[in-house]
């Protein structure tokens, strides 16, 4: 397995830190946390205008199709800025299912482009990562389909354009199609610790055309490999993250002074350092070992759950080690290791939590 960056990923990750620093910096993410809409439309806009928003989309559809391996170079600069954005659902997870389901192909142009914007709603409270639990229901009614349940923890649903529905139907599960206008009622903000644009969305008998809303009756498979090819790229968000987070902790501790010497000095901290750079590098080896698997048409979907599970706890460690690395103020909202330190918990948990992800593991061990 060869690692190293070609002249073209060192310029795509070159061209997405500048683009993050100039669009999305800390100030940023700090204004989108108050702010309804929750992500930088300016940063979208610009994503999409230099190509990196379609990467993962077929040339076809207006996107540039780049490997896992780009996509998570660029998702390491968006995990080190914390850039708030609805990418990763609409460009990243949407895009892939209804590639791989081969239906309403006729968005793919618009999520490339950054026109549309398409969230998946799949989990609910009773079924948090296992989609076979979903009770959310979808029923023929002549040429309609009745649609009942509840969904939480949608990502931007109130900037998206439609939503793909996980649904229950004639006892397999479904994709719906479900337009803004038909949800938006149905809507309620929820509050997180990591300050991100979550809803959960309610549909209440919603009645919908079946032969527009209907992406596929049985889903099951392409939305397993929609999401063992996600968790990858969330992956490198975290490791994004771990690593801005060693970086911040590393330079506190050269300059904060105590006894007339820099804590960097002192073998407690230096050492928790040191530990956190063996981690850090360690996962994101795994993590690009994953994407590379993926884009060589190897099995990948063990290194996907190994790092999704790995990638994620070093993140959760790294900003515990760096908030305490940094004493009180690391508690501090006026400081930015909390900015870190809030996410990963959240990052942790959404997208496959670490108990579902520990027991397919497992499962792909024991059989």
């Amino acid at each position: 397995m060869d690692l190293d960056f070609s002249e073209e990923q060192d310029m795509l990750r070159d061209t997405m830190r500048k683009l993050c620093a100039e669009y999305c910096d800390l100030s940023v993410v700090r204004a989108m946390e108050e702010s309804e809409k929750g992500f930088s439309r300016e940063f979208w806009d610009r994503l999409f205008e230099l190509g990196i928003g379609g990467i993962r989309i077929e040339e076809k559809f207006g996107g540039v199709d780049l490997g896992v391996i780009d996509c998570a170079i660029v998702y390491e600069e968006m995990g080190r800025s914390l850039a708030p954005s609805p990418h990763f659902s609409s460009a990243v997870l949407s895009a892939r299912l209804l590639s791989l389901s081969e239906s309403h192909l006729e968005w793919l142009p618009k999520i490339a482009s950054g026109e549309a914007i398409l969230v998946p709603a799949w989990q609910e409270r009773d079924a948090y990562a296992d989609v076979s639990r979903i009770k959310t229901q979808a029923i023929r009614k002549g040429n309609n389909l009745i649609l009942q349940g509840q969904k939480i923890l949608v990502p931007y649903a109130n900037s998206a354009d439609a939503l793909i529905v996980l649904a229950r139907m004639e006892g397999r599960l479904a994709a719906i199609l479900v337009p803004s206008e038909k949800f938006k009622n149905g809507l309620r903000a929820q509050e997180n610790m990591a300050d991100e644009t979550l809803f959960s969305v309610s549909f209440d008998s919603l009645s919908l055309p079946e032969d527009e809303s209907l992406i596929t009756q049985d889903i099951s498979a392409q939305w397993d490999q929609t999401m063992l090819e996600g968790i990858i790229v969330q992956s490198a968000l975290a490791v994004g993250g771990a690593m801005r987070m060693l970086e911040m902790a590393t330079d506190y501790a050269k300059e904060r002074e105590q006894f007339g010497k820099p804590i960097g000095s002192f073998q407690s901290i230096a050492h928790y350092l040191a530990d956190t750079a063996t981690e850090v590098e360690g996962v994101r080896y795994l993590m690009f070992q994953a994407a590379w698997a993926l884009d060589n048409g190897l099995p990948f979907a063990q290194l996907a759950l190994m790092s999704k599970l790995q990638c994620t706890a070093v993140y959760r460690r790294s900003t515990a080690t760096g908030v305490q690395i940094h004493g009180g103020i690391g508690f501090s909202k006026e400081a930015d290791p909390q900015l870190f330190y809030r996410r990963a918990k959240s990052q942790q948990l959404l997208n496959w939590d670490p108990t579902y992800l520990e027991e397919r593991i497992a499962s792909e061990i024991f059989g």
